[in-house]
């Protein structure tokens, strides 16, 4: 027996259209290496994003952002460093932009390769993105990704700050 919940839970091809980000529904988390020691884990706050998909399924454009003064680790001296110019200089770069370039469908979602800006500089980011639909106005993605810090141009030693920061978001996008 198959009850909508249980199609809504499961990775599911979203509609043609344009969505838009919801960004308070929706949650970007991160996790680095500090000192090579521990993991720090921290999130920021999804400002605004649209998506558009075409007939087949496919992301057509893809654009997300976020509020790098919103950073959260749950440690305010490392907040503030990381605001700082030897990391996110949120001062003269108070958003972080994932732009979608290539995407290819596969079993449940899609493989992205995008960019993301930071701190004045661009580098590439491949994601994987599962999305689960809602209902017919609503759609749920998970994305995960790794980035390497370096290609923004942060110069902070990796054995006081890991390269490597693994990415964990869901979006929730409404039509429209």
């Amino acid at each position: 027996m198959s009850s909508q919940a249980d199609r809504a839970l499961r990775p599911a091809a979203v509609p043609a259209g344009t969505w838009t980000v919801d960004g308070p529904a929706s949650t970007a988390r991160f996790a680095i290496k500090d000192k090579l020691v521990h993991t720090v884990r921290g999130s920021l706050p999804v400002t605004t994003g649209a998506v558009v998909t075409d007939a087949a399924g496919q992301v057509v454009s893809a654009r997300v952002e976020l509020d790098t003064a919103g950073i959260m680790t749950g440690n305010g001296r490392r907040d503030r460093d990381l605001l700082g110019r030897h990391f996110l200089d949120a001062e003269a770069h108070p958003r972080i932009v994932v732009e979608a370039g290539t995407t290819t469908t596969g079993d449940g979602g899609w493989t992205v390769h995008a960019h993301l800006s930071a701190r004045g500089a661009s580098c590439p980011l491949d994601l994987e993105v599962t999305p689960t639909t809602l209902d017919d106005e609503r759609v749920r993605v998970h994305v995960t990704g790794r980035l390497d810090r370096t290609g923004l141009g942060m110069r902070v030693p990796t054995f006081i700050v890991g390269r490597d920061v693994e990415l964990d978001v869901d979006l929730e996008l409404t039509r429209g």
